[in-house]
């Protein structure tokens, strides 16, 4: 990372597996993502281009905002990414296979046999091996694929890809059937590593051994050493895993391997969250209990942010541990709960050790504490810290006291415009976020709040502006960019103008629409819905879906449960859950209950927490425990390991 520093004009920086710099844990990524952007404006050392590879759930992940409460974890990479991500296609298309066939005839018989073997224009996978690795994945034997799936377990809930061996094997039995199990022999685990670990064409094994200088790993596998070994899954097979198992919740082996043999905070706190998000609170307290154990403040305030709705004592306790051990956004945290709990003097403390060590957010919520006491003089001082701090919230604050105070109207103009123009930037972020959640898009990797035809020079003129303070010149770029047709400055004007001018408004999101901005013809149609035009909506949502969007067949759906009919509803839901919106489940298993076929709307909810969203089991066991009269909704229909199921209901 120092050697960023020295890097001069015409140099390529080359990111390979971007995820593995700019995601690196404990602050080490983002403090990458800053000196790569410092590096991008440093005039003395341009030209110079940085490239890198990130798969889409990784961009979705650096580049949305955080949901409000919790920690915002990638605001460098956010940064760093905006506008800059270009999605690689997964196939070549006619030109391309064109230019490759004229390559081929050259020449090429490894190209000339990708052609003629790859499906829908799939030359890289096949040329790296994928369909081979893909198959001998699926023909494996029964304890060759469990060791797979393990790690492909692991591996979407964020274990390293250096797995430990007695975690895998541990793992690996709740993935057998009972009569494979009892079939096994005494050497299975060996049996079945060596073969995971034969390669097919092109050197390519679907599990490997993770090479340790200084160690024979073979004497190690020999006297079956597991615990001593790491294994690498095939990158190809841990994308197959991410796309074909990410409906599925691991067994209970898994997450008591995990318990057992896992060391790292980092990927006990990860799999703590996923058994969290899956409702598997058993193991996500047990995992939690590790995390402490470990001592790691990072991974333990990220604990303390899942744990607020469900137990808001353990979040208290984790939150002051990591606050113990330095952790600056902890303190702030400890300060917020003492503020809501009614002790003002304990949360002015914490806020100000928060402050102290650096954190903008309790600097402006010390500044807002002066202000309603009335002391301006140090209000207008912590807002101005906080700002420094790079707390955003407080262009607003401050420039409001700057011109109560008089004589400061430029300073104030400059202040309001730039807040304004991060008004439009988070609104327009936030929009995106609330149509991913309610459609269950994924596009965000495109880039945040921007649509494939954007102009870069618009957004150039219009964030200049605004960071300058140059509020008319601001207004003018943003009226520019939206009479050109440029969908980002049209939603830009939307945003800063839609309260004022409804029907202008709206004339806006159709211009975008028309241009090509999925994102603003899905808002027109819920501002339609709004507005009580169903018609219209269904109107809008119908031709989306007819050009091929899955986006809005959940939010058809909803339209189509309001008006009654509840069998296409239920049709477009499972439409919907099969295009990859697990959120359609939790929809879904609504509208059984409120059919009321209960058992059904359960089996249903119980997907949807094998897959990530637990929100329905948890809306389902409120529900019951509101209808019986029990105080505390959480522990009904879970199994002992914390498993939500259908029976226990």
């Amino acid at each position: 990372m120092n050697d960023l520093k020295h890097v001069g004009p015409r140099t390529v920086v080359w990111l390979n597996e971007a995820q593995h710099y700019i995601g690196a844990s404990q602050g080490v990524g983002e403090q990458i993502a800053s000196a790569l952007r410092s590096l991008l404006l440093n005039r003395q050392a341009t030209p110079i281009l940085i490239l890198g590879t990130l798969w889409s759930n990784y961009a979705t992940e650096y580049t949305n905002l955080p949901t409000p409460g919790n920690p915002d974890l990638y605001p460098q990479a956010r940064e760093l990414l905006a506008g800059r991500l270009i999605s690689v296609p997964d196939n070549f298309d006619a030109v391309a296979i064109r230019d490759a066939r004229i390559m081929a005839s050259a020449g090429d018989p490894q190209l000339a046999q990708a052609l003629k073997q790859a499906q829908d224009g799939r030359l890289t996978q096949y040329l790296a091996g994928v369909p081979a690795l893909s198959d001998r994945y699926r023909m494996a034997a029964p304890t060759v694929r469990a060791l797979i799936q393990a790690a492909m377990d692991g591996r979407r809930f964020g274990v390293v890809n250096h797995i430990a061996g007695n975690f895998l094997a541990h793992a690996a039995e709740d993935y057998l059937t009972d009569a494979e199990y009892l079939t096994l022999g005494s050497n299975w685990l060996d049996e079945a590593l060596r073969e995971s670990n034969r390669p097919v064409h092109g050197d390519l094994a679907p599990l490997v051994p993770v090479r340790i200088r200084g160690a024979s790993y073979r004497h190690l596998l020999h006297r079956n050493e597991i615990g001593s070994s790491k294994y690498r899954l095939a990158d190809s097979l841990e994308q197959l895993g991410r796309l074909e198992r990410n409906k599925f919740c691991p067994p209970t082996s898994f997450w008591e391997a995990a318990h057992e043999y896992l060391t790292d905070a980092t990927e006990l706190a990860n799999l703590a969250i996923a058994a969290h998000d899956r409702h598997r609170l058993h193991w996500a307290r047990r995992l939690t209990r590790r995390v402490e154990e470990q001592r790691d403040a990072s991974a333990v305030i990220r604990l303390a942010d899942i744990w607020m709705e469900k137990n808001p004592d353990l979040a208290e306790l984790l939150y002051r541990q990591s606050a113990e051990m330095g952790i600056a956004r902890a303190m702030n945290c400890v300060g917020y709960l003492r503020e809501n709990c009614g002790d003002r003097d304990e949360a002015e403390e914490w806020y100000r050790r928060a402050s102290e060590a650096g954190d903008g957010e309790a600097t402006y919520r010390l500044a807002e504490m002066c202000e309603n006491l009335g002391d301006a003089e140090e209000a207008e001082r912590l807002y101005r810290q906080a700002l420094d701090l790079g707390n955003t919230e407080a262009l607003g604050s401050l420039g409001r006291i700057v011109s109560d105070k008089g004589g400061g109207d430029l300073e104030a103009i400059s202040l309001f415009t730039r807040s304004i123009l991060l008004m439009t930037r988070q609104a327009a972020r936030a929009t995106i976020g609330r149509l991913d959640r309610v459609t269950g898009a994924r596009q965000s990797s495109l880039g945040p709040w921007k649509s494939r035809k954007t102009v870069a020079h618009s957004i150039l003129a219009i964030e200049e502006k605004g960071d300058a303070g140059d509020y008319p010149g601001f207004l003018d770029a943003v009226a520019d960019a939206s009479r050109n047709g440029d969908t980002y400055g049209i939603m830009c004007h939307y945003l800063l103008f839609r309260p004022e001018e409804g029907e202008q408004a709206e004339q806006m999101l159709g211009r975008a629409g028309r241009g090509g901005n999925s994102y603003a013809l899905i808002e027109f149609a819920i501002n339609q819905k709004k507005a009580g035009k169903l018609k219209e909506a269904e109107a809008l949502y119908r031709a989306l879906i007819g050009s091929g969007d899955d986006a809005p067949l959940a939010s058809l759906a909803d339209l189509m449960k309001e008006a009654g009919n509840l069998e296409e509803a239920e049709s477009l839901y499972w439409r919907a859950i099969e295009a990859g919106n697990i959120y359609a489940m939790c929809r879904l298993s609504e509208l059984k209950e409120y059919s009321g076929d209960y058992a059904g709307a359960v089996e249903i909810a119980v997907q949807a927490a094998d897959a990530g969203d637990a929100a329905a089991v948890n809306a389902l066991s409120r529900e019951r425990a509101s209808r019986e009269g029990f105080d505390d909704p959480w522990p009904y229909g879970l199994d002992p390991d914390g498993t939500a199921t259908a029976e226990s209901w």
